[in-house]
């Protein structure tokens, strides 16, 4: 059971958490328990009538305006027998279908005429927690006591056997006289001529071996048991400042947090002072081991793969921090800076220079297997450095007469890193014919910006998400057609096309005519989408798609309804909470009033928004 309550509880990842009191009043607990703490440990500690109880307090108090399936989205998994209620029973019959009561939001709950909602919503979150909880050990039956045997008759003690006389020998025995040891022979050998010993190859000049790995431990576990205990603020600043290679604007975070940069200038600061302090105990001394094997394994310079896939444990999630744990290893990783999917020691425009003039200095255009060595003496792998070389601006692999490739500096400098791949026997000065897809975008005009673009939000975690309203259709495998705004953001042209990875499968991801993503029909149908439900997605770092669910709307005020379409489902207030919400989700920046609104919500498109807030 490695999931904490925060996986199960999904409001709890989007409200600051780390100011409700209700969390913080269990003395047995940890730190930050319900985002750290595995539910088993934590169901230990706390009995499910007792987590239930508390959840519904949070639902009442902090998300009144959540639907019920929107708290404990398990709930839409549990067979309604398990939820053996009195409450539930009246609660079902009035509202008519198991889905209709998780739609209903705590509000409504209280609302419904013969529903008392607190039972209601106790008996539904226990039940869930009674599944998870740990199953009891069956109480070992009694053992029937053994009855005592009948008592035997003690044994009469038997007489001694008198010793028998020694044997007195019948003819006296002379002592031998002891025999001359005799001196060993020593074995003749034949001579065969020892071979003369052959000198071990030497190692490639300037290249120290590679340390072997570190005996492996539970990293993660290590790591997590370290920074469990972060309040929500510096958990968002460490997603989003520390460990990234794209880190957010502070002023960003600091409007997303409705805090002021110099808070989150202050909090970064701790996180990494933090950070080094941990890296310097005795309890990170294997960590730091790692390290350097991973310093030796990746040399001067690595595609980011190398370091993602170096050990089975770099591409699993720490919990305590919700980043995948090559994030962490990058961060902690001294000297090293990420250039796009490179990792460099150092700087990355200097050692370009380096390997150019390595090139250039040679007494005759250099073959590629002798350009491979030169480039082993920088410090970079074999492996690696021929893609190495392909990626230096400014220099490419050409054809020298049938001679074999060569690599040479190129006579103008190239606006790529990487040159399109031709074919290795055409003229070096041969013009491309294929157009680039910045050309083909100017060709058709400028891709519009994702925050101009319909339906496209930012949320708290940074990244831009498009809603899309589930149809018919999409429930019966069509593809998913995209703005070109948020298309372009997802980092698709014209023409373009791959494929995205999802916790469901491949998915296809295409620009031809417009770009649209393929049928996400396995993807619906593992989160139970329903026709007028909505969807949210977008990409992840490492390009997997990411999509979060939520239900129809039933009811509610309009100020809730638009909230919700923006994805955001805790309570908002007051109208004028919800127009800063809503106004900071499509990217206003400053403080915008609702005219300000109204004008951005227009020029994006989004009539349903406006329908509700006009």
């Amino acid at each position: 059971m490695n999931f904490c309550l925060s996986d199960l509880v999904p409001p709890l990842r989007w409200s600051d958490a780390a100011r409700i009191g209700l969390l913080g009043d269990h003395a047995d607990l940890p730190d930050a328990w319900w985002r750290s703490l595995p539910m088993e440990r934590v169901l230990g500690a706390m009995d499910p009538d007792a987590l239930g109880e508390l959840l519904t307090d949070l639902a009442l108090e902090h998300w009144p305006a959540a639907a019920v399936g929107d708290v404990l989205p398990a709930l839409h998994v549990l067979d309604p027998d398990e939820a053996d209620d009195p409450q539930v029973a009246i609660a079902l019959d009035r509202v008519g279908s198991w889905p209709g009561l998780l739609a209903l939001s705590g509000r409504e709950l209280a609302d419904q005429p013969f529903i008392k909602a607190r039972p209601v919503l106790t008996a539904l979150f226990t039940a869930v927690f009674v599944r998870l909880a740990p199953q009891q050990a069956t109480p070992a039956q009694p053992v029937e006591p053994i009855e005592p045997a009948e008592p035997v008759e003690p044994i009469e003690p038997v007489e001694p056997i008198e010793p028998v006389p020694p044997i007195e020998p019948a003819l006296p025995i002379e002592p031998v006289a002891p025999i001359e040891p005799v001196e060993p022979i020593e074995p003749i050998s034949p001579v065969i001529p020892a071979p003369e010993p052959v000198p071990a190859p030497a190692p490639p000049p300037d290249r120290e071996p590679e340390p072997s790995r570190p005996v492996d431990l539970d990293f993660p576990a290590l790591i997590d048991a370290a920074f469990a205990d972060l309040d929500d603020r510096t958990w968002m600043v460490a997603q989003n400042r520390v460990f990234t290679d794209a880190p957010s604007a502070v002023e960003e975070l600091a409007k997303l947090l409705a805090v002021s940069p110099d808070v989150i200038q202050a909090l970064e600061t701790a996180l990494r002072a933090r950070l080094a302090e941990w890296l310097a105990r005795p309890e990170a001394e294997p960590y730091g081991r790692h390290l350097k094997w991973v310093a030796g394994l990746l040399g001067v310079a690595a595609p980011k793969s190398r370091l993602v896939t170096a050990v089975e444990w770099h591409e699993r999630e720490l919990r305590s921090l919700d980043v995948p744990a090559w994030q962490f290893v990058l961060t902690t990783l001294p000297g090293y800076r990420v250039s796009g999917d490179w990792l460099v020691a150092g700087d990355l425009g200097e050692l370009h220079g380096r390997t150019r003039r390595l090139i250039l200095d040679s007494d005759r255009p250099p073959t590629v297997s002798r350009a491979l060595e030169l480039v082993s003496t920088l410090g970079i792998h074999p492996d690696v450095a021929k893609e190495w070389l392909e990626n230096v601006p400014q220099l490419r692999i050409q054809s020298s007469n049938g001679n074999g490739s060569r690599p040479s500096a190129a006579q103008t400098p190239t606006k790529t890193p990487s040159p399109p791949k031709t074919d290795s026997h055409a003229k070096t000065d041969s013009p491309q014919k294929t157009a680039s897809p910045a050309k083909t975008q100017s060709a058709q005009g400028p891709l519009k910006d994702v925050a101009l673009t319909r339906r496209c939000f930012r949320q708290p975690d940074g990244r831009w998400w498009l809603r899309v309203d589930v149809t018919g259709e999409h429930l019966g495998g069509a593809e998913v057609p995209l703005p070109t705004g948020f298309a372009a953001y997802l980092g698709l042209a014209p023409g373009g096309s791959r494929t995205v990875k999802s916790a469901a499968g491949d998915v296809p991801l295409a620009w031809n005519g417009r770009p649209a993503l393929g049928s996400l029909r396995r993807i619906l149908g593992e989160v139970a989408a329903k026709e007028g439900s909505h969807i949210f997605l977008t990409l992840s770092d490492e390009g997997m798609l990411r999509v979060r669910h939520l239900p129809a709307a039933s009811g509610g005020d309009p100020t809730t309804r638009a909230l919700r379409l923006v994805g955001y489902t805790a309570p908002g207030g007051t109208q004028d909470q919800a127009v800063r919400v809503i106004a900071t989700r499509i990217g206003l920046s400053g403080p915008a009033g609702k005219p300000e609104l109204l004008t951005r919500l227009r020029e994006r498109g989004d009539r349903d928004l406006l329908s509700l807030l006009g």
